[in-house]
């Protein structure tokens, strides 16, 4: 990116925001269509909003995306709304032209096309809506303005659920306690975006042709969706909702028009279907790199060094100390064959996972094997001093040098070795993500 004086601002704003897969969806779209402006993301705290949208006018920021907790707050400092903001109430997009803010609420009609790639159509349907939030309210009258016979708010608290309802101002929509006979169940709640909980069991309720859908996006299939699919419902996940609305976004913000080839290449580098697998020595950088990739995609980090610590309640050394090398490789095998049915997750494994080839066999099954490649020098300098490497605490160079020796061919087992000496952590990460859409029709992205 060639920033220069005539290089044009964007930008997303929220409370938290370093989660934002945003910066990395514009960024590219940007970069596939060569155009001279930067999308950043702001840390905007609610009591800075004010000051901030002054900032949009003064700094000449041409868009804006707004994210939790402002879509509802920032409608007061826009100067007009479009259709489905004033409806809603909410505005997740400014458009600044010359001074004057227009709000646009893209993840109503986001949502709508990530159905309809998914060849669902609401027209005509009996849809329920889990939740009476912000997320629930751009929903429902997304599917109302596309047609539902009737919309159902199912939500914890009855009385919100029908504020929302009352709202909407509409006929065919109101709360309920129910979900029976849904042709369209959908969860906007944040209900399974950090655990396995789910929102909704009663799927005997739904009629038998249901479509269950999700907004959540991270993880990729949520314990509600696999739990549908495993009882043979269709089901449409989150991330689709967020490449549109931003693909709706930028085209408001720049006047230009995203193509179809550049929406494809965004699904299959973010709609992972597979698991992306990060091995390789000690100090190589797989935890960096891990995040780097979590960053970019909105995918689970899932470090399986980590998990081994939480579900053994020991430490790695402590384990190293009772059970030996042999009693954690054990352990470790088996976290790892927990960890091969995650879908949709980048995993980090322990620099030593490979020397169980059967543990590689079966990650190459169900995911996508990365080996992270890094010469001595990096390797020293990266674990230098760090107590909790117990394989290589007080190894000369020559010892570690035989060390990545003997583990060579194990590391041949993978599907692609990364050189990753002289590379930071987010070159390595975009990397592996071009090569995973080069090669998208073997991991079925």
């Amino acid at each position: 990116m060639n920033i220069t004086a005539r290089t044009l601002p964007l930008g997303v704003i929220g409370h938290p925001i370093a989660h934002s897969v945003s910066p990395e969806i514009h960024n590219f779209i940007l970069d596939c269509l060569e155009m001279n402006y930067f999308y950043c993301a702001y840390h905007v705290l609610p009591e800075n909003l004010a000051d901030a949208m002054k900032g949009v006018r003064a700094l000449g920021i041409r868009g804006l995306n707004v994210t939790i907790p402002h879509k509802e707050e920032v409608v007061r400092y826009c100067d007009s709304l479009d259709p489905y903001a004033e409806k809603i109430g909410a505005v997740n997009t400014v458009v600044n032209r010359n001074g004057v803010l227009r709000g646009y609420n893209t993840d109503a009609p986001g949502f709508i096309m990530n159905l309809e790639r998914h060849g669902v159509s609401v027209k005509g349907k009996n849809v329920v809506i889990l939740g009476a939030g912000g997320a629930a309210k751009g929903v429902a009258a997304a599917v109302l303005e596309n047609g539902a016979a009737g919309v159902r708010v199912v939500n914890r608290t009855y009385a919100k659920a029908r504020r929302l309802a009352d709202d909407l101002r509409d006929p065919r929509i109101r709360a309920a306690h129910s979900a029976v006979g849904a042709e369209i169940l959908i969860n906007t709640t944040s209900v399974g975006m950090k655990s396995d909980e789910t929102p909704f069991t009663d799927f005997d309720a739904l009629d038998k042709n249901c479509a269950v859908c999700d907004i959540v996006f991270c993880p990729r299939e949520t314990a509600l969706l696999r739990m549908a699919a495993e009882r043979g419902f269709k089901t449409v996940g989150g991330i689709g909702m967020l490449i549109y609305q931003a693909v709706i976004a930028f085209e408001l913000f720049t006047q230009a028009k995203v193509g179809e080839d550049i929406i494809e290449k965004l699904f299959r580098r973010l709609e992972m279907k597979r698991s992306i697998v990060l091995t390789g020595f000690m100090g190589c950088g797989k935890s960096a790199v891990g995040r780097e990739l979590a960053q970019m995609t909105g995918a689970v980090l899932i470090d399986c060094d980590d998990y081994i610590v939480k579900t053994e309640n020991r430490t790695i050394p402590e384990i190293f100390a009772q059970e030996g090398e042999s009693g954690f490789r054990d352990i470790e095998s088996r976290c790892i064959r927990e960890l091969s049915e995650k879908k949709s997750a980048i995993i980090s494994l322990g620099g030593g996972a490979v020397l169980r080839g059967e543990n590689i066999d079966l990650l190459r099954e169900k995911c996508y094997v990365f080996r992270l490649k890094a010469d001595v020098e990096k390797i020293l300098r990266n674990t230098a001093g760090d107590a909790g490497r117990p394989l290589i605490k007080g190894k000369s160079r020559a010892e570690v040098e035989a060390m990545l020796d003997y583990r060579e061919p194990y590391y041949a087992n993978c599907d692609f070795t990364v050189d990753v000496s002289h590379m930071y952590p987010n070159q390595t990460a975009k990397r592996i993500l071009d090569i995973v859409m080069e090669n998208g029709e073997k991991v079925a992205l």
